[in-house]
């Protein structure tokens, strides 16, 4: 055996000897796995037999340290906060009114940290992953949580017979990966007071990834391989401040592309906003520049209809060419359209006449009329000169 594998094989021993000698109550089992394992475990479980069921007819090769498995069953005791013991509470008598304290809360570990140091971090769980090689692969951490109906499965042939597991057509289970709870009894987390972050992702080193990246199962294979799909992406459910919150803030001073959609197709739009009126459409520069909004026509007025309406900045609005050299029209605050270039309607140019007086004039008929008439009054003053000369 190898040296190391000794030194692991005598503190194993040692920390097993320990536990057993503080006497763990009965419903808790402390084994060593075949595969080497640390196994803290309570309940029945196919981890008491070597057998982890999250791969199962997979061929990857598992690895571990310590192992912690409880399995909560309809006949286990509960307690309130302070220890005393209650039944569980009747979940068909749930409302979001007496939520807070209607619900059955377990936890397996429960790392508590308080922090009575000013100015010290407190981490109450930290994950550290290294990756010391080329091409080698590591997490922070990694939860996973999931349903399945498991009656005919692994787990069930570990679970008593009188749990009822629901297994059909309207098997149904809530299932959260990970929820994060910000209970904040100090000053609103909004500069200039001390932030109050749900979760906060820090970048070190060289320039990295993604700060959020969300794939499914197969995301890497064709679509009719794939699974696991979201509903939505990002999902906030009457959880903004309703008057100074903001739904998504960019912060930093420039970046190349705001939002990029180059690759997917919505079938009902790329973007969908309700917009009820003026400021609460698509604003530029703070409303300097204008904005894009729907809704009534005119505030209180009676025509309930939905208009789109365009609200111009300051200086007017302008269409250029797309070379963005030539303005093509332009409309300010007073009303004055000026445009250029040649105006169609029902696919018939539209020629803007002068007025009667011009058109007459440039008229090629009234420039021979008049050409002749020039003609006709040179003779007429030629014929008047010779008569004058004759005479004495």
């Amino acid at each position: 055996m190898r040296r190391d594998h000794l030194l692991v094989g005598v503190a194993l021993a040692v920390l097993l000897g320990t536990l057993q000698a503080a006497q763990l109550p009965r419903d808790r089992k402390l084994s060593i796995m075949p595969s080497g394992e640390l196994l803290l475990s309570r309940g029945p479980s196919p981890l008491q037999s070597g057998k982890i069921h999250q791969y199962k007819k997979l061929t990857t090769p598992l690895r571990g340290n310590l192992i912690i498995s409880d399995t909560l069953l309809p006949s286990d005791t509960w307690h309130t906060w302070n220890g005393k013991p209650v039944e569980r509470f009747d979940i068909s008598k749930q409302s979001p009114e007496n939520y807070h304290g209607s619900h059955n809360h377990y936890q397996n570990v429960l790392s508590q940290v308080i922090n009575a140091t000013s100015g010290a971090n407190g981490i109450p769980f930290w994950g550290d992953g290294s990756a010391v090689v080329s091409g080698a692969n590591v997490w922070g951490g990694f939860f996973s949580a999931r349903s399945g109906c498991y009656e005919l499965d692994l787990i069930g042939q570990y679970l008593p017979r009188t749990v009822d597991s629901g297994c059909g057509p309207d098997f149904d289970a809530q299932i959260t990966g990970l929820e994060v709870d910000v209970l904040n009894a100090g000053k609103p987390g909004i500069y200039p007071n001390r932030a109050k972050h749900g979760v906060q992702i820090v970048g070190f080193g060289n320039p990295n990834g993604q700060a959020l990246s969300v794939i499914a199962e197969n995301f890497d294979r064709p679509q009719e391989f794939r699974a696991g799909q979201f509903e939505s992406i990002l999902y906030a459910q009457n959880s903004i401040q309703p008057e100074y919150g903001r739904f998504i803030v960019a912060d930093f001073e420039a970046a190349d592309i705001g939002l990029d959609l180059r690759k997917p197709i919505f079938r009902n739009g790329a973007v969908v906003i309700h917009s009820i009126g003026m400021s609460t459409g698509i604003i530029v520069n703070e409303g300097k520049s204008g904005e894009i909004y729907g809704g009534i026509r005119w505030p209180k007025a009676a025509d309930p209809g939905n208009w789109q309406t365009i609200r111009i900045g300051e200086a007017g609005l302008r269409i250029v060419s797309n070379d963005n050299m030539r303005e093509l029209l332009t409309v300010d605050n007073s009303g004055r359209i000026a445009f250029t270039g040649e105006v169609s309607i029902n696919e018939q140019a539209l020629v803007v006449r002068p007025s009667s007086l011009r058109a007459w004039l440039f008229d090629p008929r009234t420039l021979v009329l008049v050409a002749g008439l020039m003609v006709l009054q040179t003779g007429i003053s030629l014929l008047l000169v010779r008569r004058m000369a004759r005479k004495p």
